[in-house]
């Protein structure tokens, strides 16, 4: 299957605020080539979109089922989106 350009949600789950993840998905995604934004949720989850090639987005994924050192990833909720070109990662707030 062709590297596609596309964009994908995430819902974490687990113990993911409080303990840096937002600012290591921003991180992370850099580090893959990838835009979007991340934001904690009032649920005590962090929801990302993340934007770019199927195969960066892949094994950001990946990386985000570890996360950082003081997270406990319990689940992720993941949806395909149609791509939308975000020019820059941000970390938003409530």
């Amino acid at each position: 299957m062709k590297n596609e350009d596309y964009n994908m949600f995430g819902k974490v789950f687990g113990s993911v605020q409080g303990v840096g993840y937002r600012a290591w998905t921003k991180k992370t995604a850099q580090k893959h080539g990838l835009n979007g934004w991340v934001m904690n949720c009032t649920d005590k989850s962090v929801e990302f979109v993340v934007s770019g090639k199927k195969n960066n987005i892949e094994k950001f994924i990946e990386e985000c089922y570890v996360g950082p050192s003081f997270s406990n990833v319990k689940n992720i909720n993941l949806k395909k989106l149609p791509f939308l070109e975000y020019k820059n990662f941000e970390i938003k707030y409530l």
